[in-house]
């Protein structure tokens, strides 16, 4: 026969229901903690394992603060302001071909056009979506100045056969109005052998602190 409190309730019961009050009160105090490590869905694996890396690397030198904060500056115009940062990103090598492309577009708009292109192909020629558009809109502003027809062929080829840009939720950052006006753009000779060169094609990727050439 059980033991039983001077209220009735037997002891047993009374120390399961102070261990069940006090476990809720721990998961209540837990909670705050536990949502700070719930990774935002909206971050690529990728993306989170370079945010972890950077804030360790913080200490050494080469990188402060968050990882998209240089980017957001970038695209609110200051990239005066976000150059430094997103140079010692790219410097980073593979892997890190966003910040490559953007610290290029930042020293284009800077005046600094071809140390800009020269990064800007480094992404490209890695196989980053965003950095073979900007090779494509530069060909439909300057035309065979900027690139011979025929390169323009491979890159748009490229672009539009890239995984990474066919996935979900990737942006797009040419349009189809946009992609037919490359395609009337090219001549067909040269069409044909762009494709050619772009089926042979195969990412290049630079080691850490270089960049390629266009």
């Amino acid at each position: 026969m059980a033991t039983r409190s001077p209220q009735g309730v037997p002891l047993a019961l009374n120390s399961i229901g102070r261990l069940a009050t006090l476990g809720c009160l721990l998961a209540l105090a837990a909670g705050p903690a536990l949502a700070e490590e719930i990774p935002d869905a909206r971050k690529s694996g990728a993306d989170l394992v370079r945010e972890r890396q950077l804030e360790k690397k913080s200490d050494e030198g080469r990188s402060t603060g968050s990882y998209w904060s240089p980017f957001e500056m970038a695209r609110a115009g200051r990239c005066t302001e976000a150059m430094p940062e997103l140079r010692k990103l790219a410097r980073l090598g593979r892997g890190y071909e966003s910040a490559q492309h953007v610290y290029g577009r930042c020293l284009i708009e800077t005046g600094q056009r071809d140390e800009g292109l020269r990064w800007v192909s480094q992404a490209a020629n890695a196989g980053l979506a965003d950095a073979q558009a900007t090779h494509l809109q530069f060909y439909l502003d300057d035309g065979p100045s900027y690139m011979p027809h025929e390169t323009a062929a491979m890159w748009l080829y490229l672009y539009q056969s890239n995984p990474l840009r066919l996935s979900i939720g990737a942006q797009n950052r040419l349009d189809e109005a946009t992609i037919a006006t490359l395609r009337q753009r090219i001549p067909r000779t040269d069409y044909l052998a762009g494709i050619g060169r772009a089926r042979n094609w195969t990412p290049t990727f630079a080691n850490q602190g270089t960049h390629s050439t266009p």
